[in-house]
């Protein structure tokens, strides 16, 4: 269900009995992943505070508790995104530890152009994390050195912000007439850039399976979700 984003073991995690307690909050808008990651976090000795969907309710909890790591979806729906929360927080919290945890590969499939993570804040995608372990590993990370600088993100792809952007409009459903028309850009470009797109990604050229169809798949995959269909 879930895997890291990014190596950043320090072999803190050894067995559950070395497990040193960390007081976490989880923000995310899924009642099931809060409940689930709040079990299962709670089974290696992590107090979790509190399992809310919304950073009003995550302040309440905040200003009453002592808590040292905040976990946050990057994606909760309307209102801020875990981006914005995760720099509120690292703002008014300064020596709070922060953990994005998404369905997300890269921070820039959700948004393209989007504003970086904050200082320490350390991103994995929750789509493939396979050890739950792992993750408690990253919360006691960022509970002892929270303004360390996070690795680098492995699943990072090469695309512009600008080909993220296509990518997301075709896998949307837009035209290419459509995407020209958003970005004030002839059809021609667009279509060259979806040309590039599909080059960078490697994805095979097929006379059976549609270009649009392979990119429309290849974005739910590193979104880590499914297509409206499937």
């Amino acid at each position: 269900m879930f895997s890291l984003a990014a190596d950043d073991s320090l072999g803190l995690l050894r067995d559950n009995s070395s497990v040193s307690i960390a007081n976490v909050i989880l923000i995310d808008d899924d009642s099931f992943i809060r409940s689930s990651l709040s079990a299962g976090l709670s089974a290696y000795g992590i107090n979790v505070v509190g399992v809310v969907e919304n950073i009003s309710k995550a302040f309440d909890l905040l200003e009453k508790n002592s808590v040292d790591v905040v976990i946050v979806d990057l994606d909760l729906g309307p209102g801020p995104s875990g981006v914005e929360i995760s720099h509120y927080l690292r703002k008014r919290f300064p020596k709070i530890g922060l953990v994005m945890l998404t369905s997300f590969t890269e921070l820039r499939i959700a948004k393209p152009n989007s504003i970086s993570l904050p200082k320490g804040c350390r991103f994995i995608s929750k789509s493939n994390l396979k050890d739950l372990g792992e993750l408690v590993n990253v919360i006691l990370i960022a509970k002892t050195r929270p303004m360390a600088a996070a690795p680098k993100n492995k699943s990072e792809t090469s695309l512009t912000d600008t080909q993220l952007e296509v990518l997301k409009l075709v896998a949307e459903g837009f035209s290419s007439f459509e995407i020209a028309e958003r970005r004030g850009v002839s059809q021609k470009a667009v279509e060259g850039i979806i040309s590039k797109i599909h080059n960078s990604l490697d994805l095979p050229k097929s006379k059976s399976v549609n270009m649009r169809v392979q990119l429309a798949r290849a974005y739910f995959t590193l979104s880590g979700r499914k297509p409206p269909s499937a």
